[in-house]
């Protein structure tokens, strides 16, 4: 690896930026689409229940109480949201849980079966949504659905502007993919000032689509946080994890951004074409005075040892 790959990386290090070698330095810096997970990237991950809609007349806490329950035993964000927001209040005892991957959990409680997840695991079991508004989290009983979670997140701060410094940058193609609903991902997408998003995906279609873009696109970047993002990362041409993010993430990227911000990213960028510059001015530089030395040495106008 030339000597100014070092000089890239050990630049890179100090603000923020670690990188796994100098292929991913060099794939970087001739970027043309950068592709963003969403929950805990593009915003700060810290979900909040903002709206609870019920179809049976029951009153939120109990319907809340239900679905922090079916959620108790479950990490995800989305979940850990509902159980701040039902803190204090007493859940009904479940007698059996099973998480579905990628959809939600079902749940038992004495007999009656809860389903709580998105709307993707009610289309597959026939369970009507109608009446509902679309939101994050649907909640059944027995097969009938009894009211919907709307989860709130709000971008980073400095989100939009590290989006804008990437356009300026000439990154021709700025994409977020994310599980969330459609309504939810259009705002995020909104405030963000992206104008491609794709919603509702599962974590296999989040590699479909990453193929494809890379594949009309050119060079490829992934920038991701979660569990969940560790397949799409290993797809790209450069996987780039959020540094808070999780050791499956991390351990899948090529780059890891240690500050947590997408706004290193396109300093990152800056950087790395800077010191693909530098290596091939210093590469042009040394092969030309070699062959100038070889000439002279040739001619008798120079010693062997320093054509040597």
């Amino acid at each position: 690896m030339p000597l100014g790959f070092y000089s890239g990386i050990g630049a890179a290090s100090r603000i923020g930026v670690l990188v796994k070698g100098g292929r991913y330095l060099e794939a970087l810096s001739k970027v043309d689409a950068v592709v963003f997970d969403k929950t805990g990237t593009l915003t700060s991950g810290k979900l909040s229940v903002s709206k609870i809609s019920t179809v049976t007349g029951d009153s939120e806490d109990a319907f809340l109480r239900l679905a922090a329950a079916a959620e108790q035993y479950s990490e995800h964000p989305v979940a850990r949201a509902i159980k701040e927001a039902a803190a204090g209040l007493e859940f009904p005892k479940l007698t059996g849980y099973t998480e579905l991957a990628g959809l939600g959990v079902r749940a038992l409680h004495g007999e009656d079966e809860i389903l709580c997840g998105r709307n993707r695991l009610f289309e597959e079991r026939g369970i009507s949504l109608t009446g509902l508004p679309d939101a994050s989290v649907y909640l059944s009983v027995n097969g009938k659905a009894i009211g919907a979670i709307q989860i709130a997140d709000a971008p980073r701060q400095e989100t939009p502007a590290a989006v804008d410094a990437l356009r300026k940058l000439g990154v021709r193609r700025l994409v977020m993919l994310t599980g969330d609903a459609e309504k939810p991902a259009a705002e995020i997408a909104r405030q963000c000032g992206l104008t491609e998003y794709h919603a509702g995906l599962m974590p296999e279609d989040k590699v479909r689509l990453m193929q494809e873009i890379r594949a009309k696109s050119g060079v490829t970047a992934f920038v991701g946080d979660g569990i969940n993002d560790a397949p799409v990362l290993a797809a790209a041409d450069c996987g780039i994890a959020m540094g808070l993010g999780t050791d499956a993430a991390i351990e899948s990227a090529d780059i890891v951004l240690t500050t947590d911000s997408p706004a290193r990213l396109p300093d990152a960028i800056a950087l790395f074409r800077r010191t693909m510059r530098v290596v091939h001015f210093n590469i042009a530089f040394a092969l030309i005075v070699k062959a100038a030395v070889l000439v002279f040495a040739a001619f008798g106008y120079a010693p062997m040892w320093i054509a040597v």
